[in-house]
């Protein structure tokens, strides 16, 4: 699955691509709507009492991903655009409860941006992320449910190692070939978009020229 739809025509189709490639240019003043929003948020977190400062990001990070899983619950595949639409429901969410209703209207973009690169506003987002796998990797036994674990899904999408976990983990329950899971959780596509933009390197489009890595 490449993120096109079929049916289209090939103009179409190399729209849809650039649309979805334009995801991962990053945009300095999208960056800095998104960093006010987190000082924002946590100043309120912690006024409220929610957390401890050591966990504000932690408590952040939480209901990012809760909103993430929850619209890739019915997904087969990893979405980048799934992600998206579920950031951009969260971005919504703290613009309304931080009185910064003016930034509404670029929500879908600081949506993509926090999709795109959320170590950015995340630092720990590595190291929470795999907290969260791994568990879930330790405590499901079925392999046919770890297939379909949205926390795998958004785990191998955005983590580097994830599939030598998952691959690690499925050999100690006696099952091999887990390669196979790998392009059905992800494709070969989003991974490509997903490594470039850790790297910090732009994406690589149909009218871009490559980047040497």
């Amino acid at each position: 699955m490449s993120g096109t739809v079929e049916g289209l025509s090939d103009q179409e189709k190399r729209d849809d691509v650039e649309r979805i490639e334009g995801m991962y240019v990053h945009d300095e003043l999208t960056h800095s709507r998104l960093t006010e929003l987190f000082d924002l948020a946590e100043d309120a977190i912690l006024a409220k009492g929610y957390c401890e400062r050591e966990d504000v990001e932690i408590y952040i990070f939480k209901a990012y991903i809760d909103k993430v899983l929850s619209y890739l619950a019915n997904c087969l595949q990893y979405l980048d655009a799934e992600e998206r639409c579920a950031g951009e429901s969260f971005v919504t969410e703290m613009c309304e409860q931080l009185n910064r209703r003016r930034y509404l209207k670029h929500r879908r973009r600081m949506a993509e941006q926090l999709m795109a690169r959320p170590r950015f506003y995340f630092p720990n987002f590595g190291e929470l992320l795999t907290r969260e796998y791994l568990t879930t990797l330790r405590v499901v036994d079925d392999p046919a449910k770890l297939r379909f674990s949205v926390t795998v899904l958004f785990a191998v999408a955005h983590l580097p190692g994830a599939r030598s976990d998952m691959r690690r983990v499925l050999r100690r329950k006696g099952i091999d070939g887990a390669e196979d899971y790998f392009p059905t959780l992800v494709s070969d596509e989003v991974m490509n978009r997903r490594t470039r933009a850790a790297k910090g390197l732009p994406p690589v489009g149909t009218t871009r020229k490559r980047i040497a890595s």
